[in-house]
């Protein structure tokens, strides 16, 4: 048995060294029909490289070669991620290797199943002499990514293909770049970053963060004929429990100190909430004080407005009457405004009718203004005319002695007992006018 170990881990240090790892878009699907030779030549030839189900049916490939029996195991998480290992049969004993990381199991399958299901890791071997080759993409992988694998890749090999570059210095351009390091778990996680959320599924349903724990969760199992995908007819597993009773006491305590700490907050509220009910209470009992004072209010106010409205009513009922009244006088005078229209139109004609007459009468009125106005001018011109006669008469011999002749008449007239005698015939000529 010592020596088929010793050969299976010989078997599975070559494949280790000789089946490279890459980038996510030079991964090869290998065909388990092809021999080992064929494999590693197909791989060198192209460039490519396989993730741990390409690694695992190597190992189980390079193992039938010798005649010994063998099986991948896949298990995971199809969303996420899966690993996949290889179970080689060494006289009766299943035991564990992955070929992906280098490592050998000291414990049987069923045996390290059983210590996962119990929450305990099993420590792998890893030989720590051998060393794999890691191709990286330049167009696909990221620089944090090349940066590391500069840092911690013991050498950075020449392609030995010319037809695929290598472009020194372009880290996000094409070109291929194959380094060569200790490829592990961190080596893994460093270019693979979706072991982390692997991880976290698995601390998630109780499990600790160790990717072996990750066989609990099979997903096929191939046998060199025939992958199986059925878990009740799944070879090696088919009939056992995997399911791990420490992880879902984990979950549970997760649970119970979750629904405590939901309990402790509901209690909490549960109290505020108390509070604020008593609170509520309080402001409900004023708010119906004053809710009632209000409602007294309310009605006292509703029997005057209902007053109100009677004495409205009584009003509205008279301003109908009113308004009935004013109606009929509108109707009254709309007729009376009518009968004024007609005497209006009658008028308008007359009005017409006696501005046609008006228009004559208005120039024999123009006319007689004019001759008036004529007999005035020589009206005018007479008296003064007659004025100046007067003035001449008046400056004249025979008006002075006139005027004393009548004065001296008057006075004789005025004085008793003298009567003045005028010879026959009158008196003398030159004292009448």
């Amino acid at each position: 048995m010592k020596d088929l170990s010793r050969i299976v881990k010989k078997v599975r240090r070559k494949v280790y060294r000789e089946i490279p790892a890459a980038s996510r878009c030079r991964i090869a699907e290998l065909d388990h029909r092809m021999s080992y030779a064929e494999m590693t030549a197909a791989l060198a030839r192209s460039n490519l490289g396989v993730l741990s189900g390409g690694a695992a049916l190597a190992l189980w490939r390079a193992c039938h070669e010798r005649g010994l029996r063998a099986w991948c195991y896949e298990s995971g998480f199809p969303d996420n991620l899966t690993h996949t290992v290889t179970i080689v049969e060494i006289d009766g004993v299943l035991t564990v290797h992955d070929a992906f990381f280098n490592l050998g199991y000291p414990i049987a399958f069923h045996g390290m199943l059983e210590a996962l299901r119990n929450g305990n890791a099993v420590a792998g071997k890893q030989e720590f002499r051998d060393r794999k080759v890691y191709i990286a993409d330049l167009a696909s992988e990221p620089e944090q990514t090349v940066r590391w694998l500069q840092a911690h890749a013991e050498a950075e090999l020449e392609n030995p293909h010319p037809s695929v570059p290598r472009e020194q210095g372009r880290d996000k351009e094409g070109g291929l770049r194959r380094f060569k390091l200790l490829w592990n778990s961190d080596a893994f996680a460093a270019t693979h970053p979706g072991i982390g959320t692997a991880l976290g599924d698995l601390a998630a349903r109780g499990y600790p963060e160790d990717l072996q724990f990750l066989m609990l969760h099979p997903l096929a199992v191939f046998d060199g004929t025939r992958e199986y995908r059925d878990p009740s007819s799944m070879p090696l597993v088919g009939a056992r429990d995997l399911r791990s009773p420490v992880a879902e006491l984990r979950v549970a305590q997760r649970c119970l100190e979750a629904e405590r700490a939901s309990a402790a907050t509901l209690t909490a509220s549960i109290a505020r909430l108390e509070a604020e009910l008593a609170e509520a209470n309080s402001r409900t009992a004023q708010q119906r004080a004053a809710l009632q004072a209000q409602r007294s209010a309310l009605e006292g106010e509703l029997a005057e407005t209902q007053q109100r409205l009677a004495t409205t009513n009584d009003v509205r009922a008279r301003r109908d009457s009113q308004i009935a009244q004013l109606r009929a006088e509108l109707e009254d005078l709309r007729q009376h405004a009518a009968s004024l229209e007609s005497e209006a139109s009658a008028a308008r004609g007359h009005a017409i009718e006696v501005s046609h007459c008006v228009v004559p009468l208005l120039e024999e009125l123009s006319q007689l203004r004019q001759s008036v106005a004529a007999e005035r001018a020589r009206t005018t011109e007479a008296e003064q005319r007659a004025n100046e006669l007067e003035a001449k008469l008046e400056a004249s011999l025979g008006v002075r002695l006139l005027r004393l002749w009548r004065a001296w008449n008057r006075t004789l007239r005025l004085s008793p007992g003298r009567t003045r005698a005028y010879p026959e015939g009158g008196a003398p000529k030159g004292f009448e006018s």
